[in-house]
């Protein structure tokens, strides 16, 4: 085989068997995260939002930077915190709190921190307050939202409210509706 692997080309036993496990790996890899099923636990990131606790599956998290270094951008509506240098890319941030109706756009404390969501999408930072850690969650034994808001999977513990980014972040609620001329 030559440096780059050509999928459909074997030339004997081996590479056919070389071909087929290749095959299998991009097809499991292709399959999107499954999402929790009934009586399974999921591994959540715990934050606050103005003085609220809510949790976001970590399937869609890539990492969390501290604010420090959030540019302001003029001109853009509340809901857009600024944007963010991470490792020479440039993010948009959201300030989730506004998104979900909590409050007025503040401006970061020294425990603000972004957490950078892949989606297919997209890659963009939404703003919390802080972030309290990891845990599972039974996302089988959560109550039905008080909300009834679609974005929001349920509560767990009677305090922590369980987010579905995916859902939050493709609803048209972050999206810009004005043109500049």
């Amino acid at each position: 085989m030559s440096a780059g692997v050509t999928l459909g080309t074997a030339t004997g036993g081996a590479d056919e068997a070389v071909e087929g496990t290749l095959r299998r790996r991009a097809q499991e890899y292709a399959r999107a995260p499954a999402t929790a099923e009934a009586g399974a636990e999921a591994e959540v990131l715990l934050f606050a939002l103005r003085g609220e606790h809510y949790a976001a599956e970590s399937r869609l998290l890539v990492t969390v930077h501290r604010a420090a270094g959030l540019m302001a951008v003029p001109c853009t509506p509340p809901h857009v915190a600024g944007m963010l240098n991470v490792r020479g890319e440039v993010i948009t941030v959201l300030d989730l709190a506004v998104g979900l109706g909590l409050a007025g756009a503040a401006e970061p404390s020294e425990t603000s921190q972004v957490l950078l969501v892949e989606l297919p999408e997209a890659r963009v930072g939404l703003l919390v307050d802080d972030v309290i850690g990891v845990q599972r969650l039974s996302l089988e034994g959560l109550d039905p939202p008080l909300s009834g808001r679609e974005f929001s999977r349920g509560v767990a513990g009677a305090r922590i409210v369980v987010l579905d980014l995916a859902l939050l972040l493709s609803g048209g609620r972050f999206d810009v509706l004005e043109e500049v001329g």
